[in-house]
């Protein structure tokens, strides 16, 4: 093809195209927040509210188990700062983010050390015993849960994105769904053993996120 050529296709091809609109952070924002507050009134009327959480609300005072708050803010951060990496990787020139990848990482490395410690100092079985009472049930409605809030997400905000790695924008979004569930039940679970928490409600997180890292292969094709 001779060079006036190929600067006619080029021309008619720009002519055609349209400048796309900086992708708005309002429906992710929207997604979190009501998959956050969906969540946490089924979770609530289906199993009810831990003490802890009833004398925070009713009574406007805190308990003096403060675990219970602990392993509530701790996840609410989780889950903001994997929303904070699925918006910086949204569109193709998105990059993670490293102190909030350092951030989330010291989190899940925090816990995992707490989980050692445990295991250090009571002891093997003294620390499967906190996983009795419920785990299997904990365990997987963190997991569908969040698997379906990833659902909404996608309605609501993920669909409108063109990440440049599909892969890790889709494991992210589950990654911040589950962690957003898990939020919403912890609500209601009284467990706050470090293994619990490292092995019942983060690793759903994780599960997810694999699904996720798989899914967003085909969902975020572009």
């Amino acid at each position: 093809m001779s060079k006036p050529e190929t600067d006619r296709l080029i021309e008619d091809l720009s002519r055609a195209t349209a400048p796309v609109s900086v992708l708005s952070p309002r429906g992710l924002i929207l997604w979190a927040a009501l998959f956050l507050t969906v969540a946490s009134v089924l979770i609530v009327a289906a199993y009810g509210a831990r003490p802890e959480m009833r004398v925070l609300v009713g009574e406007w005072r805190v308990h003096e188990n403060l675990s219970a708050y602990a392993k509530t803010g701790f996840f609410m951060a989780v889950a903001a700062l994997a929303l904070g990496l699925v918006k910086g990787m949204a569109r193709p020139e998105g990059r993670l983010d490293k102190p909030q990848t350092a951030l989330l990482a010291l989190g899940v490395g925090g816990l995992a050390a707490l989980t050692g410690a445990e295991l250090v100092v009571h002891g093997w079985q003294a620390a499967m015993a906190d996983l009795k009472g419920g785990a299997s049930v904990c365990f997987l409605t963190v997991l569908s849960g969040g698997l379906g809030g990833l659902g909404a997400g996608w309605f609501l905000w993920l669909r409108r994105a063109a990440p440049g790695n599909p892969s890790l924008f889709g494991a992210l979004s589950a990654f911040a769904a589950s962690a957003l569930m898990t939020v919403a039940y912890s609500l209601h679970c009284g467990h706050d053993a470090p293994i619990y928490l490292l092995l019942i409600y983060l690793a759903p997180n994780l599960v997810a996120a694999v699904l996720g890292g798989f899914a967003g292969r085909w969902l975020f094709r572009w």
